[in-house]
């Protein structure tokens, strides 16, 4: 198993991870990730979410995660986003970090813009066309999880955060 996460790693390293404009740096993850990894985004910085996005099917497009304040009102909506950020997805899985403002409980959502047009695509019925998922990977049918369902603790050390994408 460590061998393949090893392999995984370099494979996905050789691959060319690029994001926007940010060096990249060594970073150790804590003892409560699943598998140290690099990417472009991770710095080790306090309050550091290391995102692992599970279940991507394709190298193409690009992998979109934003970051919501707890707040019911405005899970998955511009009114609750502190941020949003965007890196080349990678399958099987594409890991991202991102700087929480600092602790407390927050939410993720990530979601595959596989024809990188930096939008969130859905079908002519208003779903989702496009894999998607969020934090703590709650039960969704025809409506968004309520918030309490998506959050998790940043501490000054970060968090460790998996999302698995519905597709």
């Amino acid at each position: 198993m460590k061998d393949n996460c090893l392999m995984l790693r370099q494979a996905i390293l050789a691959a060319g991870i690029f994001g926007t404009g940010l060096s990249a740096t060594a970073f150790a993850a804590d003892s409560s990730a699943a598998a140290p990894f690099k990417h472009v985004s991770c710095k080790g910085e306090p309050f550091e979410v290391r995102l692992t996005i599970s279940n991507v099917k394709r190298d193409a497009g690009l992998m979109t995660v934003e970051l919501f304040r707890n707040d019911p009102d405005g899970f998955l909506n511009k009114k609750g986003r502190l941020f949003r950020v965007r890196y080349a997805a990678h399958a099987p899985l594409t890991q991202i970090c991102i700087n929480a403002p600092g602790p407390g409980r927050w939410a993720a959502a990530a979601y595959h813009d596989v024809n990188a047009n930096r939008k969130f695509d859905k079908n002519a019925f208003g779903l989702p066309a496009e894999p998607y998922g969020v934090s703590n990977n709650p039960k969704m049918r025809l409506a968004p999880p309520p918030i309490e369902e998506a959050l998790f603790e940043v501490a000054e050390a970060g968090a460790s955060v998996e999302i698995r994408l519905k597709n």
